[in-house]
């Protein structure tokens, strides 16, 4: 076996002790498909993750960097759609407690209006970043075109002349 895929010592409460980056993130990225609402941390991947403390050391010199690493890479659109499932999510979750509830209807309304308010500014301000973007591209396309200068030239001795 290679150095880097080594499994010495791999068994009940064993660790890999070394692996590639890549390998160690898809490790930990497992581990988060596993549990999902859980906020890993070095005892949770000590825990559940396949990698010694000293594998995951050689590639990252903090945790905080290893699970940075980890976080899958999200389009804006992707990002805004999340969201939006999300406080859809909530509105659910407020009707269903509604339904368990001794409220009346007017709470309920209430709660779901404010909601449906923020899902509009969460929309307002996801369009406001997207145009700050697309300016900070065109201003940073502008720097990396050449500039092109202007010199001025002396009138000529003939032109002199004839004022």
């Amino acid at each position: 076996m290679s150095k880097q895929t080594s499994t010495r010592g791999v068994g009940k409460g064993k660790r890999l002790l070394s692996g590639t980056r890549d390998q160690l993130i898809k490790d930990l990225q497992r581990v988060h498909k596993v549990f999902p609402t859980a906020v890993p941390d070095r005892d949770f991947y000590r825990q559940h993750g396949k990698y010694s403390d000293a594998a995951v050391k050689v590639h990252f010199s903090r945790f905080k960097d290893f699970a940075a690493a980890a976080v899958p890479e999200m389009t804006p659109d992707e990002a805004f759609k999340l969201a939006v499932r999300s406080l859809d999510r909530a509105i659910d979750l407020i009707q269903k407690w509604h339904e368990d509830a001794e409220y009346g209807e007017g709470w309920v309304k209430h709660q779901i209006d404010a909601v449906n308010a923020r899902v509009h500014e969460l929309d307002e301000l996801f369009y406001i970043w997207r145009y700050i973007k697309e300016m900070d591209k065109e201003e940073e396309a502008a720097k990396a075109e050449p500039e092109i200068k202007t010199v001025m030239l002396p009138d000529p001795e003939f032109l002199k002349e004839k004022q």
